[in-house]
């Protein structure tokens, strides 16, 4: 393990860029009661630079959502009467998976039997890369090889507990060393994980990064939720790091730490919201910019 590997350079962007070159994320979340992840996930996709964003949800919080963050699209998916997506979502939301370059698949789906269908079908649908987070996971959670099939990159962002539920541990077989834990979700999964936690670890199996940015003021509800758009949107925009999702993984954990350093800097390492935590980020990428520049 080695959290000396180098992370890619992300150099400034062309003058002719627009918004559809720049990377489309697609962010599919939330459920009655949560609807601020799939929006906290966007937003952080936003702030690290992607063009577009739209945000599918349940139908009945769609206009929730709406008056979240005025700078998404939104699309209402079929779900039943307590809120839940519906495994039909799939066809209803086809197109979109199509145009988007990334798809965030979890925060804030809830854990109904029926949601639980719908992820497996949109797994299954999904050519494009995907950041698989919270209720994402534990949709997963006993086909974890399944993922192993998809031809396109599948990034797994379990915390501590996520993981003991991916790899089928029970409390007195829990495997206490977390670059085992996340070395073996990864192969399971032929994809790469990010185990959350004090030095976030990211490894495609074979290569293993320790993160040293972040700290205590990450820990705040919806914290998660940015890193997982975050994560997106550096995969949605590959070219700027080399073609390398593993690297892109790598550079967006390391930009979401140093956002949450930044605002430690300035008040301390507690009362940060995550919504402070994605607006820090393009000061975050600033920086690792300018290093870029000057190594």
């Amino acid at each position: 393990m080695s959290d000396e590997i180098p992370l890619p350079a992300l150099p400034p962007r062309p003058q002719d860029s627009h918004k559809a070159s720049v990377g489309r994320v697609l962010v599919i979340g939330g459920s009655l009661g949560m609807a601020g992840a799939p929006v906290l996930a966007a937003r952080g996709a936003l702030r690290a630079g992607a063009g577009l964003v739209t945000v599918a949800v349940p139908e009945r919080i769609r206009d929730v959502v709406s008056g979240f963050l005025p700078e998404v699209m939104t699309i209402g998916l079929p779900c039943d009467v307590d809120g839940n997506l519906e495994s039909s979502a799939r066809s209803a939301i086809e197109g979109y998976l199509e145009r988007a370059d990334t798809v965030v698949l979890g925060p804030g789906l809830g854990r109904a039997p029926c949601t639980e269908d719908a992820v497996l079908a949109l797994l299954a649908a999904i050519g494009r890369p995907v950041v698989l987070d919270a209720d994402g996971l534990y949709a997963v959670r006993m086909k974890v090889s399944d993922l192993a099939s998809r031809k396109a990159v599948t990034v797994l962002t379990p915390h501590k507990g996520e993981a003991s539920a991916l790899l089928a541990e029970s409390g007195s077989t829990q495997i206490s060393h977390r670059p085992d834990r996340a070395k073996r979700i990864a192969v399971a999964s032929g994809g790469i994980c990010v185990l959350k936690g004090p030095a976030t670890l990211v490894t495609d199996g074979t290569r293993t990064y320790k993160n040293g940015t972040g700290g205590p003021v990450l820990s705040t509800g919806g914290s998660g939720d940015v890193l997982s758009g975050v994560i997106a949107a550096f995969l949605a925009g590959l070219p700027a790091a080399g073609g390398d999702a593993f690297g892109a993984a790598c550079l967006a954990v390391h930009v979401h730490g140093a956002a949450g350093d930044l605002l430690a800097a300035r008040r301390g390492d507690r009362g940060s919201l995550a919504s402070e935590i994605a607006d820090a980020v393009p000061e975050a990428i600033r920086a690792v910019v300018q290093r870029g520049r000057t190594a």
